[in-house]
């Protein structure tokens, strides 16, 4: 399997969409729902970037396995309240096929801080083939590597990264979301792991974690992978 190359690119808002909870649990004061856009059909890869032989494209799925939802009312990410543990395998889920990601019931209120304990080994497919990629064969990479440990858990426990492009293995990672960055970095948290929540999640709502996938798949030389993903909370 070819390497996976991977640059994560966030811009998260959040949006208490409802103050009455539907869906498959009407009883969860908070659900958060995944989903992703793909590139329109008939849109041709585009060249250009770096490496100078890149070719973008969209991806038709993208999967990662997550463990488990924190939250914070505090924007430096202290006093992580549980909201769902998935099963300790992890949950793989498909933002593009709109799936549920997370549900709970925590305390209502304004959280500065969302945290998300999912894979590193990210996956995807390449919605139409051009280049090295192969247009419904699943790529896998590895975003946190061996040789680096600069990541903390949800309690500020260092987390080494392990595994490579070519053989990734699975670190339970943690993406803090925060409202204040800087008070999360202050704390110790890495900037690599840290996302910039552009509003508090407001709780009870609904949320959508979005995967803007449309030119998310770049070749490059022999080498298929997942670049450029940006997501956002609506």
């Amino acid at each position: 399997m070819r390497p996976l190359v991977v640059t994560l690119a966030f811009a998260a808002t959040v949006a208490g969409c409802s103050s009455t909870p539907s869906g498959p649990d009407a009883g969860a004061a908070l659900t958060i729902y995944g989903a992703g856009s793909a590139a329109p059909s008939g849109v041709a890869p585009q060249t250009g970037g770096s490496p100078d032989d890149a070719i973008f494209g969209g991806a038709s799925s993208v999967t990662i396995r997550l463990y488990a939802l924190y939250i914070s009312p505090n924007a430096d990410c202290s006093a992580p309240v549980l909201v769902q543990q998935l099963p300790a395998a992890g949950t793989d889920k498909d933002f593009m096929q709109n799936p549920v990601l997370f549900q709970g019931t925590p305390a209502t209120g304004s959280y500065q801080c969302v945290m998300f304990k999912m894979s590193d080994v990210l996956k995807m497919k390449p919605s139409t083939s051009f280049g090295a990629c192969v247009a419904g064969v699943e790529y896998s990479g590895d975003i946190y590597r061996e040789g680096e440990s600069d990541w903390k858990d949800v309690d500020l426990n260092t987390v080494v990264g392990t595994g490579t492009d070519e053989v990734p293995a699975d670190d339970h990672v943690t993406i803090f979301m925060s409202t204040d960055p800087a008070a999360a970095l202050a704390r110790g948290i890495s900037e690599h792991q840290m996302v910039t929540l552009l509003s508090p999640m407001i709780v009870p709502g609904q949320n959508t974690f979005v995967m803007d996938a449309s030119h998310a798949v770049m070749s490059s030389g022999s080498n298929c992978g997942l670049e450029k993903i940006e997501p956002s909370f609506h």
